[in-house]
């Protein structure tokens, strides 16, 4: 990927987001990533932001190049750094990559840079991630999902939102049955008509049957096209725009509604 010339502005986003006093880097993490990845570290006695601010264009003039910014950039965004700070890392990733779309790119959970439609100003970039949001409540969204839509998983093309929704799928049938599985086996499990753990109906008679049969696939459906494709590589070619997303997070919000009204038959926990 060819990467962009940034503005001093630009520039002064990315360290501001980076430097925050709230969710940023400490002093102590900034003095070691400087280090660790080639910056001059000019003054390390003044305020993170404005620190790694004069860092990056010491380097940028040095170089003639605005490439090592994005390499730092990469490497803040590891995903090992968000194991033991997730919501710090997810807050800092949203407003690098607000700076980042007014260049067309964006940088995901995986660590990497992609490609996504360029914004033309902040005031869309902030106008894209609440718009999703509100289109759902209009819907009548179930609350499961409407929890899924925070800010930061709402960048352009609505990959995390979706992803989260479909993910909260399983993390709620686990919650009801105790089952400590995951994907298609948590639900051909937890759903079996024969030895289930959770019930649509009485189970019956064979409509009551296809029933909850049916309500698994509609589930297996669901996380078979969206977990499984955007966890893995074809997620790249499967951008999803917002209409997509109002679809899927519509059908995961119809499997949120049917769970509030299923019936647990037995539990593991």
């Amino acid at each position: 990927m060819e990467f962009p010339v940034l503005s001093q502005a630009e520039l002064q986003g990315v360290a501001k987001a980076l430097g925050d006093t709230d969710f940023g880097f400490t002093g102590t993490e900034i003095g070691q990533l400087l280090a660790q990845y080639g910056f001059v570290d000019t003054d390390p006695t003044i305020t993170k932001h404005k620190r790694l601010y004069n860092s990056f264009c010491e380097r940028c003039n040095r170089e003639h190049s605005f490439n090592c910014i994005y390499m730092f950039i990469q490497k803040c965004m590891d995903p090992a750094r968000g194991i033991n700070g997730s919501e710090s890392y997810e807050k800092r990733r949203f407003e690098v990559n607000k700076i980042l779309m007014l260049k067309g790119i964006e940088v995901r959970d995986d660590g990497k840079f992609y490609k996504v439609e360029k914004a033309e100003r902040l005031s869309e970039v902030e106008r894209r991630t609440k718009d999703l949001k509100q289109k759902l409540y209009t819907y009548g969204a179930h609350s499961r999902v409407i929890a899924c839509c925070k800010e930061e998983l709402l960048v352009e093309d609505y990959f995390h939102a979706v992803q989260e929704a479909a993910k909260s799928i399983c993390d709620r049938v686990r919650e009801m049955c105790g089952l400590q599985l995951d994907g298609n086996e948590l639900i051909q499990t937890a759903f079996s008509t024969k030895n289930p753990y959770i019930a649509l109906n009485s189970l019956r008679t064979s409509t009551e049957q296809n029933q909850q049969n049916g309500f698994k696939e509609i589930i297996l459906g669901i996380i078979h096209m969206v977990r499984n494709i955007t966890a893995h590589e074809l997620r790249i070619r499967w951008d999803i725009n917002e209409k997509d997303a109002i679809d899927v997070l519509q059908q995961t919000s119809f499997v949120h509604r049917y769970l509030d009204e299923c019936i647990v038959v037995k539990s593991n926990k």
